[in-house]
């Protein structure tokens, strides 16, 4: 766990969103390798219209999937496309999981014992239809709330995301300014890397790339894909006030607009969620809760409300429930 709680800290990855060219067949691949049976605030979609998402709980975390109508690009494969997203698992069902992979005819390595993104523990990687990248992790060390709400299939909450970064010092200046985050140091951490350890345990592992594979959200290539960091519940609306503060908005609509021609050449920013509350907050307060780093990685806030210090739980609360507090705090002044 960081030592490091600096108010608007992160604590955990909330959920995901990726890209899926079939929805059913997402649903289906999800229950099967994940155990992610339980929707979570999926929604019905209007008439004569097919779903655009689908969400499900896995452990403590959740797990979405976007339909697009692009095609999706190949990724550069086992344990090297980005972004990449791990599920913490027991070391001693690390067999079993493998046999569960050969059983669904899911690609995937053989266990790989590393310490080289931060930690010290077992992975193994492999991908979904789509081909985005996944990986069991089985660290040395589970941190507490890791496994609480496990899946049947013994896969527990989201346990670090891999994502690209041109510049590691760039990228470690602004999550440390906007996520309360700083690099972890160790030996076993390649030059190329930078491990951003959170407060509960999970991690964020950014690679240095020259060119950015842009499978990204804030690529704008992809609709509906993001990320979603939790914070404690009371620190919410001052991370938010002090990234609004700080960074300019981007008025741009992706629904209507498509993709962004040059969106890797945009600096940081917020800008609109894309999800109906997410319009509805940017149509009404003039600035957006989807925030982009300087390599597209785009991530929203999840308040976590617990009882314990350490939001090893915690239940999520989100945009809309802050609404009138905001409110009031911007009345204030």
């Amino acid at each position: 766990m960081a030592v490091d709680q600096r108010p608007g800290a992160v604590y955990w990855i909330d959920h995901y969103a990726v890209p899926t060219k079939d929805l059913d067949r997402w649903v289906e691949w999800n229950a099967n390798v994940l155990g992610a049976t339980q929707p979570w605030h999926d929604t019905d979609p209007a008439p004569g219209q097919a779903p655009r998402a689908i969400f499900r709980v896995l452990g403590g975390s959740h797990v979405i999937g976007i339909a697009q109508s692009a095609p999706i690009p190949p990724s550069k494969g086992l344990g090297k496309g980005l972004p990449r997203y791990g599920f913490y698992v027991r070391p001693e069902d690390i067999d079993q999981h493998l046999r569960r992979l050969d059983e669904l005819g899911v690609p995937h390595t053989e266990p790989v014992r590393t310490s080289s993104e931060g930690e010290p523990g077992t992975a193994v990687y492999f991908q979904d239809d789509d081909e985005n990248q996944f990986e069991f992790w089985a660290p040395d060390r589970m941190p507490d709330g890791a496994m609480e709400g496990a899946s049947p299939q013994g896969v527990g909450r989201i346990s670090h995301a891999v994502f690209e970064s041109r510049d590691l010092d760039r990228t470690a200046s602004f999550y440390s300014r906007y996520c309360g985050l700083e690099p972890a140091v160790g030996s076993d951490i390649p030059k190329d890397t930078m491990v951003l350890p959170m407060v509960a345990g999970a991690r964020l592992i950014f690679k240095k790339v020259d060119e950015l594979q842009m499978r990204t959200g804030g690529s704008t290539k992809w609709q509906g894909v993001h990320n979603a960091f939790t914070v404690r519940d009371d620190e919410f609306i001052g991370a938010y006030e002090r990234i609004w503060n700080e960074l300019g908005e981007w008025d741009y609509d992706q629904r209507a607009q498509g993709p962004a021609p040059d969106a890797a050449q945009l600096g940081a920013r917020t800008g609109m969620h894309g999800s109906d509350a997410g319009r509805k907050w940017k149509a009404m307060y003039g600035r957006g809760d989807q925030v982009y780093d300087w390599d597209t990685n785009s991530f929203h806030f999840v308040g976590g409300h617990s009882e314990s210090p350490t939001l090893a739980t915690y239940e999520g609360k989100y945009m809309e429930d802050y609404v009138d507090a905001l409110m009031k705090n911007r009345q204030g002044g």
